[in-house]
């Protein structure tokens, strides 16, 4: 059985979750309901396998799970999601995500998500699999340059946000201000097209990788 770490920023579904994998014989080692909490309890506890939220008030699991991977975590994880977009499953497999549950579906496929992750397997929900798919397929038939109407300090940025920093890092790096970093940010979504960071290492993600 897995030593956890759960993440989700409502606090009744989290207690619940808790008390539901505790039950099943899994050793709960923390639990966090914000982004900057989520990062601090798992490098300090250093769980087997981190249960995330995709969609919480200040960010979501791809957030939390990009940060890991730049500092070269590689804890194994599951999104545990109401829903999930095509281009953040994207996301969330370039950063090596070891399984998504939908939250609608029996309790039993999360116990069976572990397991198969205990086992050195993946596993990614049929359904949202087949919607990633299509939507790789569908827009790497008309992929457009957008990245080239950058300007060099916005491309830094991008790569930067791509490696998983978070808007206060990048600002020392570049020696910004945290604001310019937030406005730089926003003409990068308005000419990529995209409303979120996710969205953005998606965009970043060269045609034909897997």
């Amino acid at each position: 059985m897995s030593k956890l770490v759960i993440v989700d920023d409502h606090p009744i579904f989290l207690d619940g979750l808790a008390h539901f994998l505790k039950a099943n014989g899994h050793e709960i080692l923390g639990l966090a309901r914000t982004i900057e909490g989520a990062i601090e309890l798992i490098n300090r506890e250093c769980p087997d396998l981190v249960v995330l939220d995709v969609s919480m008030k200040d960010g979501g699991g791809i957030e939390i799970l990009s940060e890991l991977r730049a500092t070269g975590n590689r804890v194994p994880a599951i999104f545990l999601t109401v829903s999930i977009r095509p281009e953040q499953t994207l996301a969330a497999i370039e950063m090596d995500v070891n399984g998504i549950v939908l939250k609608e579906r029996d309790p039993e496929e999360l116990l069976s998500c572990i397991a198969k992750i205990e086992a050195g397997e993946n596993s990614i929900d049929s359904g949202i699999m087949n919607d990633a798919l299509h939507y790789s397929i569908m827009s790497k038939t008309h992929t457009p340059c957008l990245a080239d109407h950058l300007t060099e300090r916005e491309r830094e940025i991008s790569n930067l946000i791509r490696a998983g920093l978070r808007n206060r890092v990048i600002a020392e790096k570049c020696g910004l201000t945290e604001g310019t970093v937030k406005v730089h940010l926003h003409s990068i979504f308005q000419k990529l097209g995209v409303k979120s960071r996710a969205e953005l290492i998606v965009s970043m993600i060269p045609a034909g990788s897997e």
